[in-house]
């Protein structure tokens, strides 16, 4: 039995990008990106107004003071998508609209709202500086500036900067495709009653769920047959990157998952790891294909997939792996059996700055109702059979 890091390590190592595509902007959406992206154009590509308001010279206010106010003729508008080509001469001044083009000629704005109006003279009562309110050209990307680097996941953010500096496609990583494979006699359909020592496949859907955003194949609920498995699990090494078994992973008479990798001459890296919920876990490569078989009782198999899996879809899908942990305050006693990592299901809250851990109920790890009122875990350390309320522990929210 290994440690979780020494597990995550592993797995991490095995781990490689599986290529690259072009995907349109908008089906990029979720990918990383596997190129650098850099500025076609200055942003802003003019020197544009921050507000609604006039653009003057800044030199016309100079001699604003408490007992003196300067008139300036208005000469015209200038709106979002229009460009003023004409001039702008001493002691006059043009309305603007947030976004348009300041005229060569000016170089500040006043804001409608502190300004005074007589007819067309605009009245100034304070002194302007120089760029109040402008948005100088190439202030956010000048040409060639790096604007995304490679490694950077794209999010709706990430798509506004690629449309506004003309990207219609992009280069990204390829995520990686799942297989499924739900083992278990007890199992039937959702659709189906229960009876007869039965239970329903949740697993199946927990895991399609937890991987919304991957192409994840199915192949049903198979038999506690050692030859059907070994069938199934080389159908699916054959299309897919990552195998994810449910159930059989175990030491019981009908747990066949490990003797199968070996008859397929999978490399076994762990069988076990020190955590809890989820201590039977096996890890294997076949080629650059990746098996993970994870327990078969519902909330170990979350837990499992989320610290273990999970790590290697990112890597796989060129994403950079970020440690989330926090220090989280304890708001009930924690009692559990030393010599494991406990990953303890709670509810998190943030109070006058902190986070403080809430109870949920029973971690029992066939039950899936306390989950639900979870919003995190906290971590007790393997040395560790009782924390105290009040205490601190690492924790982290889940399904993040």
């Amino acid at each position: 039995m290994i440690d979780i890091s020494t597990a995550i390590d592993k797995i991490i190592e095995e781990s490689k990008p599986i290529g690259t595509c072009e995907k349109d902007l908008m089906e990029s959406v979720g990918y990383t990106l596997a190129e650098n992206i850099y500025s076609n154009d200055n942003l802003p590509p003019f020197n544009k107004s921050a507000m609604d308001g006039y653009a003057i010279k800044s030199k016309d206010s100079l001699l604003c003071n408490e007992s003196e106010n300067i008139c300036l003729d208005i000469i015209g508008v200038i709106k979002a998508g229009d460009y003023f080509e004409g001039k702008v001469d001493d002691k006059q001044a043009i309305k603007i609209m947030t976004g348009a083009p300041v005229p060569d000629d000016t170089d500040a704005v006043i804001q409608i709202e502190n300004v005074e109006l007589d007819g067309n003279k605009l009245i100034l009562s304070e002194v302007v500086k120089k760029n109040r309110n402008i948005i100088n050209i190439g202030e956010e990307l000048k040409v060639g500036d790096l604007a995304l680097e490679v490694g950077q996941k794209i999010r709706p953010s990430e798509i506004g900067l690629l449309a506004s500096l003309g990207y219609s496609k992009v280069k990204v990583y390829k995520k990686p495709i799942l297989s499924v494979l739900t083992t278990g006699d007890e199992l039937v359909d959702i659709t189906d009653s229960i009876e007869n020592g039965k239970i329903r496949n949740s697993n199946e859907y927990s895991l399609k769920a937890l991987a919304k955003d991957l192409e994840v194949r199915s192949f049903g609920i198979i038999e506690d047959k050692k030859d059907v498995i070994k069938e199934k699990l080389k159908e699916a090494l054959e299309i897919s990157n990552i195998i994810i078994t449910s159930g059989g992973s175990s030491a019981g008479d009908y747990d066949f998952i490990e003797d199968v990798l070996s008859e397929l001459g999978a490399d076994i890296k762990f069988n076990k790891i020190a955590i809890k919920p989820g201590k039977p876990v096996i890890f294997a490569t076949v080629g650059e294909k990746l098996v993970f078989g994870l327990p078969g009782n519902p909330l170990s198999f979350i837990n499992t997939y989320e610290e273990f899996v999970k790590p290697a879809i990112l890597k796989m899908s060129g994403e950079n792996i970020k440690e989330n942990k926090f220090p989280v305050i304890l708001k009930h006693d924690i009692k559990c059996k030393a010599g494991r990592t406990n990953y303890v299901y709670v509810d998190i809250n943030k109070e006058d700055g902190k986070f403080y851990a809430y109870e949920v109920g029973s971690q029992c790890s066939n039950q899936l109702l306390m989950i639900t009122k979870s919003n995190g875990i906290v971590i007790v350390p393997k040395n560790k059979g009782f924390v105290k309320k009040g205490e601190i522990l690492d924790g982290k929210f889940i399904f993040q």
